[in-house]
């Protein structure tokens, strides 16, 4: 298991510029915004306007904080809805990098959390985590990771997560996947990511 805090995260601004994005991790850990195999980021959207376009990406996209964004593309036939609303209540969304999207907040200004993942290298999921104990046996991944975006969790290992930590767990042995356990406070959020490599080589 690796561990990063927020002591560890560098801001930079967005790839069109019209904004800055604080990158959490990034794969291979050389690797920067034209050749990543896959990265985690928060961003703080303080007005709408467009994402940026990354070629062969697939991204997923969840709201810590603020009211939320609607979501347009004009590119209906590809879109899995025209507009979609993202709130902190809804699940994460998962879209193609390539499409033409401009988001819209829904009042004030959001943080939320950005995965993305070259799509004829690996694949991704996430999905959010509240209060409880929770088992997690992603046997089909290669590299899961774990963010605490709200109050704090402790792993079956002992280790303490706060907000604002992140770990990535890798499988130790080829086929065998990555096993997470954790309990979560009664006002935390996380969210788990699993990373399935589609060449079981990750370099």
């Amino acid at each position: 298991m690796r561990k990063w805090t927020q002591q560890d995260y560098h801001t930079m601004p967005w790839k069109n510029g019209g904004g800055s994005t604080t990158e959490l991790a990034i794969f291979p850990v050389d690797a920067h915004l034209e050749n990543f195999v896959w990265r985690l980021s928060t961003a703080a959207v303080n007005a709408d306007g467009p994402f940026s376009h990354f070629s062969q990406i697939d991204r997923t996209l969840a709201i810590l904080s603020g009211e939320g964004l609607i979501l347009h593309t004009d590119d209906g036939a590809q879109a899995p809805q025209a507009n979609v609303s993202l709130t902190r209540s809804v699940a994460p969304y998962r879209f193609a990098g390539e499409l033409p999207i401009n988001a819209e907040l829904i009042a004030d200004p959001v943080l939320d959390l950005n995965m993305m993942t070259r799509r004829d290298v690996c694949q991704h999921h996430m999905q959010r985590l509240s209060a409880g104990d929770h088992f997690v046996s992603a046997g089909d991944s290669q590299q899961v990771l774990l963010y605490c975006a709200q109050g704090s969790a402790t792993l079956s290992s002992g280790e303490s997560l706060v907000q604002g930590d992140l770990c990535l767990f890798e499988e130790r042995h080829e086929h065998e996947g990555v096993i997470v356990g954790l309990s979560a406070a009664d006002d935390a959020q996380l969210y788990l990511i699993t990373i399935h490599f589609l060449n079981m080589g990750q370099s």
